[in-house]
């Protein structure tokens, strides 16, 4: 079965990807071949939401901000003046909030 690279992709064209396969897995009769294609790239955009939702958020001193390790480097480096900002306070604050639930 064919992997399917979907790291490139912007959040937002992740989620319409999915809904229209969805849309056609709806449409696909049972049974059929073209299921199987189809449910492999909804697993393979469903890893890629799931892993970039546990990836932390690191922020820069100009606000930009992003789950890419490597886009952040890079924003450093032709930023020589921005630093990152320590969230530390507000994950823990984070956890306070969780706790009185």
């Amino acid at each position: 079965m064919r992997d399917y690279d979907v790291q490139g992709m912007p959040a937002g064209e992740l989620d319409r990807t999915r809904r229209d396969l969805a849309a056609s897995l709806a449409l696909a009769r049972p049974g059929s071949h073209i299921r199987a294609p189809i449910m492999a790239h909804i697993s393979a955009i469903d890893a890629e939401l799931a892993e970039r939702a546990s990836a932390p958020l690191r922020v820069c001193s100009c606000r930009f901000s992003t789950t890419d390790d490597a886009w952040f480097d890079g924003h450093l480096w032709e930023h020589p003046g921005h630093i990152e900002r320590d969230l530390s306070r507000y994950q823990e604050l984070a956890f306070v909030v969780v706790d009185r639930c």
